[in-house]
């Protein structure tokens, strides 16, 4: 990362800081705008046409979000919502701004549509510190209709929608969309699960992107041609895993705790979030399969690469695996 890009990540960090310390909606949407504009020069490229059409629009559809939340404060502002008996339509509206903003369905079309342009490095800041912000303001009013709403619609679509994918980044996109549900329905138990269920998230995240990064893959093709130390897949196979949520793994520990508390407040909720959980462990299974595989295909009119691991792709695997052992250790101890 160069000076210029290091710059525009600090104002990153500082945007959401500026939205989770805002005590006024007003500094609250110059924090996304700060967080939207940091995050155009990671996407812009001078010399690809591609990626400045893409830029262009993430630019657009982030700008009407911004602009129709801001209309909404206003109204907010000047007490209008009660003079014309408009609060819930207020509150409904600005949810669906923010999660225009956020990518998540029924708004995730334009999500799907820029991500083939995003380096994997780009792509999960956009998965983490980009959704931040607009998470934090979603859980200042929460409608609980609208919530279970938006957790039923996410958790289907996320999980269909990347059954017949061959692109790793729309895979990755859909599983993103999917765990949505997760995080809403964390919000709704409490700001620090939600917290707990983003940070762990994310610390699974950044150990599967260092490594689709660090060998430049793009389609599940590729998996099939890459040769690397039997341990590493192994480490790789758990991280799937534990993105999946499958116990004893890390990322079952606040599914598993999201659960026990739906269990007594809507049951329906959390059944179709564990059904809908085995359809993504199926695609995550479609991305570990060519690496246990004992004979792979090798074609003779295609190089096998034969790969090894650098010590940054160790380092964030050997930390989320110490994570999930102590996590698991301290579940135990309880």
């Amino acid at each position: 990362m160069n000076n210029s890009k290091m710059m525009f990540f600090m104002l990153m960090i500082f945007s959401i800081l500026l939205v989770i310390s805002s005590n006024s909606w007003m500094s609250c949407w110059m924090g996304l705008e700060i967080n939207t504009l940091s995050f155009l020069p990671f996407i812009f490229k001078k010399n690809n046409i591609l990626k400045s059409e893409m830029a262009i629009k993430y630019f657009i559809i982030q700008s009407l979000s911004s602009i129709n939340f801001l209309f909404l404060i206003m109204i907010m502002k000047f007490n209008l919502w009660n003079l014309m008996n408009l609060h819930y339509f207020i509150i409904t509206n600005i949810n669906l701004t923010l999660i225009l903003k956020l990518g998540a369905s029924p708004f995730h079309l334009w999500m799907i549509n820029i991500i083939e342009s995003l380096s994997w490095m780009n792509l999960l800041i956009f998965f983490t510190l980009q959704k931040i912000p607009a998470l934090i303001l979603i859980s200042y009013y929460l409608s609980y209709k609208f919530i279970y709403l938006m957790i039923i619609i996410n958790c289907l679509v996320g999980s269909l929608g990347g059954l017949n994918q061959l692109s790793i980044r729309k895979i990755m996109t859909y599983s993103s969309i999917y765990n949505f549900s997760w995080m809403f329905s964390a919000m709704l138990v409490s700001d620090n699960m939600f917290l707990f269920f983003m940070s762990i998230y994310s610390l699974i995240l950044i150990s599967l992107m260092v490594y689709f990064h660090s060998f430049n893959l793009t389609f599940i093709n590729q998996l099939y041609q890459l040769k690397i130390n039997k341990w590493f897949n192994l480490i790789i196979l758990l991280n799937f895993l534990s993105l999946g949520g499958l116990p004893p793994f890390l990322g079952f520990i606040t599914k598993w705790i999201i659960s026990i508390t739906y269990i007594k407040i809507n049951s329906f909720i959390i059944l179709l979030l564990m059904m809908s959980s085995l359809i993504n462990l199926y695609y995550y299974i479609q991305l570990i399969y060519p690496m246990i595989l004992l004979n792979k295909f090798e074609p003779k009119w295609t190089m096998i690469f034969y790969s090894i691991p650098n010590l940054k792709i160790w380092m964030w695997t050997f930390f989320s695996i110490f994570n999930l052992i102590l996590i698991t250790f301290f579940m135990f101890m309880l």
